[in-house]
């Protein structure tokens, strides 16, 4: 009695081989994906230059403030940022270099306030408490920097985040900010800190700021220079890339 054979029967080594290799490829072209995205930023900080600093930092009412240690009467202003800003990049690019320079000089001082609403606020200040976003987890890692007290580490990643927001913007998580303070000589107490920040429960700093800026001048933007409640340019023709040299003392 003859029998039917699957005409498939010869094959079917075949095709699970063929199954096999696909899988591999697969995985193999999305390991590659994933590595370019999640590691490759942190490593181009192996050959960043850091900048010296030479200039004190305190943190306190959530801002970091940047002065000189013998600054005395000079002009004080208020930086508003988020991380996720591409403007507060192009701002930082153009203007940190004047910016640290007169803050050395003892002409300037600068409190630096964290926002974190580029993470979304639908539902306005609630939105802003529980952002679990970019811009938050940047700013859970730059106020644990704050909080050591190393003002160059603090300058340097603040540095890199702008000038490389690109690279960086929703890549990192905690553990990858931890490594590129780590690269850039935070002690091992500051990366666990950062390691472990709080982030979506509650995110006092940047509420805080939020609510700030609003109270103060009636709408949350960034970048933004507050120098006595009012903005700066105060008029519309002027580029806020001028920013310091209309703040600075002469």
């Amino acid at each position: 009695m003859s029998t039917v054979k699957d005409p498939t029967a010869n094959n079917n080594s075949g095709f699970l081989w063929g199954i096999g290799v696909l899988l591999v490829i697969i995985a193999v072209v999305l390991g590659f994906i994933f590595y370019q995205n999640r590691g490759a930023s942190v490593e181009g900080l192996e050959g960043y230059t850091k900048q010296d600093v030479n200039m004190e930092m305190s943190f306190a009412d959530n801002a970091v403030t940047l002065k000189a240690a013998d600054a005395k009467d000079a002009p004080e202003v208020e930086l508003y940022e988020d991380y996720s800003c591409p403007h507060c990049s192009d701002l930082a690019k153009q203007t940190d270099d004047q910016m640290k320079e007169k803050i050395e000089q003892g002409k300037l001082i600068v409190k630096v306030r964290t926002l974190n609403f580029l993470d979304g606020s639908p539902n306005g200040i609630e939105s802003i408490k529980s952002n679990e976003g970019h811009s938050s987890k940047a700013a859970a890692a730059m106020e644990q920097v704050a909080k050591s007290g190393d003002v160059q580490l603090y300058w340097n990643l603040r540095k890199y985040l702008m000038d490389e927001q690109s690279k960086v913007y929703n890549k990192w998580e905690m553990k990858d900010f931890a490594q590129a303070a780590e690269s850039l000589g935070a002690d091992k107490d500051t990366v666990k800190a950062i390691e472990d920040a709080p982030v979506g429960k509650g995110n006092a700093l940047v509420t805080a700021n939020y609510e700030k800026l609003e109270a103060d001048t009636g709408s949350v933007s960034s970048p933004r220079i507050i120098k006595d409640g009012k903005d700066i340019p105060e008029d519309d023709k002027t580029s806020i890339m001028e920013w310091v040299d209309l703040v600075a003392a002469k």
